[in-house]
């Protein structure tokens, strides 16, 4: 009696055995598939050869028959055929490949529309049964049976689905879906990647040829559309440091009029104060004083300062968002990406204003002021320096500048110290010349003040004093022999 039980022993091992082959087969063929998928996902060039190795790998895996990728359209919350396949016999499928092709799929409407909506992998048994897909017709004359299909992952956000079908009818495998679970997550890097990509074409092309409140507005629309937010906006911190002026912003895909606002109590107050900031969800609760982001309805927030060349905090670039985005971490690496163009332009900005405010103060100097290059060249000189040429017989200030000009000129510059002259363009005429060198500009500014009245005055005054003088001391002054004519004009100085 014992040996039949034995054999009956021997047979249950031998099945548990094979049962514990094909699973570890299985597993070795998930293992391989994954393999596939991570080296097709970072070595492929394009997101539509990455694709059609998976569309291959899976079919070869699973050993179905049709494999169909779709990718979401821009802007849209569709999905339309990414015209990749994977079919055996592709005569037999040909007809189920136009339809499939023609038509756009929106949220829960078919297979890929369902799984669009959930963001879950999803297996249908017996699609011809099935009410909700637009190609059962199509489906049941061609004999295919049994779906499944599972999205593309880009954070939470859908960014395409793969679809399988099967001639048989196949009872739903969880193994499988969480394994294609795990390759739609592969599959969203390199679609993340190449959005990057497309990201940074755009800034290249878009922007960099614009400078100034044109540059700005392309700024902010592209970063907007590339992270999906809702609003996006580049500032600059105003004189007192406590509030911001926008250069541009973005509402909704527009261009909004700019405003201002102060940073008390806004998240933009931690940004000024040197600090990038992400706020995933929730940011009103956590800043309940700033009413903007009340009447905006903002729920997400990112913000960084931008720094100009001295790691100075000039302004900041933000993006909000009225529900939290798929994928902040895209999001926070690609506001930073658009930072470092929105800081050299704002350092730009602020650079130009300055040089045309500094050009203003000597023209409206009314004393004479001229300009000079690195190699002497008379640049700029304003009004006042025309009207001294003009009164000392001269029709250009060039003839009034004193013996070797360029040699002074290069002087400065190349010791960076200010250089005094004393100069007498005409009869009993001094001039004294302050050259001050800008040696980041290679250039010097040379300030001219006439000193022949301040001396003819003080000449006056000693000789009023020494008339009075002599009058109460009998008639001797000491300090006057001679004769009261002035001295030449260098003594003047000396």
């Amino acid at each position: 009696m014992g040996v039949p039980n034995q054999e009956v022993e021997v047979k249950a091992d031998r099945l548990l055995l094979r049962r514990i082959r094909r699973q570890l087969r299985k597993e070795n063929a998930f293992v391989h598939l994954l393999r596939v998928v991570t080296s097709a996902s970072n070595e492929s060039s394009t997101i539509e050869e990455a694709l059609q190795t998976t569309l291959d790998a899976v079919c070869g895996l699973t050993g179905w028959p049709v494999g169909h990728a779709l990718l979401r359209i821009d802007e849209k919350d569709e999905l339309a055929s990414a015209r990749l396949w994977h079919l055996d016999g592709p005569e037999r499928f040909e007809s189920f490949r136009k339809i499939s092709e023609a038509l756009t799929f929106g949220g829960g409407v078919g297979l890929p529309g369902r799984v669009l909506a959930g963001g879950a992998p999803i297996w249908v048994s017996d699609v011809t049964m099935d009410t909700n897909f637009p190609r059962n017709r199509m489906v049941h004359d061609l004999g295919l049976k049994t779906a499944f299909a599972f999205p593309i992952l880009v954070g939470r956000e859908v960014a395409g689905v793969l679809e399988f079908f099967h001639t048989e009818k196949v009872e739903p495998d969880e193994a499988i879906l969480m394994i294609m679970k795990q390759v739609g997550v592969q599959l969203g890097r390199v679609v993340e990647r190449r959005r990057a990509e497309q990201t940074l074409i755009s800034l290249a092309q878009g922007i960099s040829p614009k400078q100034g409140e044109d540059l700005f507005r392309s700024l902010v629309l592209h970063l907007a559309k590339s992270v999906k937010a809702d609003y996006a906006l580049v500032g600059e911190l105003k004189e007192g440091k406590d509030a911001i002026r926008t250069l541009a912003v973005s509402a909704q895909g527009e261009i909004a009029p700019n405003f201002e606002y102060d940073l008390a109590g806004t998240p933009c107050e931690a940004v000024i104060g040197r600090t990038f900031c992400s706020h995933p969800r929730d940011v009103q609760e956590k800043f309940p004083r700033d009413r903007m982001l009340v009447d905006m309805k903002v729920q997400s927030y990112v913000g960084t300062p931008l720094f100009d060349s001295h790691g100075r905090v000039l302004g900041l670039l933000v993006a909000l968002w009225c529900r939290p985005p798929a994928n902040m971490q895209v999001a926070n690496s690609m506001i930073q990406i658009f930072a470092v163009r929105a800081a050299a332009e704002l350092e730009r900005k602020r650079a130009e204003e300055t040089a045309e405010k500094l050009a203003e103060v000597p023209r409206a100097n009314p004393h004479p002021v001229l300009e000079f290059s690195g190699d002497g060249t008379l640049r700029f000189c304003n009004a006042a320096a025309h009207v001294l040429a003009r009164s000392l017989g001269k029709d250009d200030p060039i003839h009034i500048l004193p013996a070797d000009t360029a040699g002074i000129v290069r002087k400065c510059l190349d010791t960076g110290k200010n250089g005094l002259v004393v100069g007498t363009p005409g009869d009993n005429r001094t001039v004294i010349w302050s050259f001050i060198p800008i040696v980041k500009n290679d250039s010097v500014f040379a300030h001219a003040f006439e000193l022949t009245l301040f001396l003819d005055l003080h000449e006056e005054m000693r000789r009023i004093g020494a008339v009075s003088r002599r009058s109460r001391g009998g008639g001797h002054a000491h300090g006057l022999r001679g004769g009261s004519g002035r001295r030449p004009s260098k003594e003047r100085v000396h």
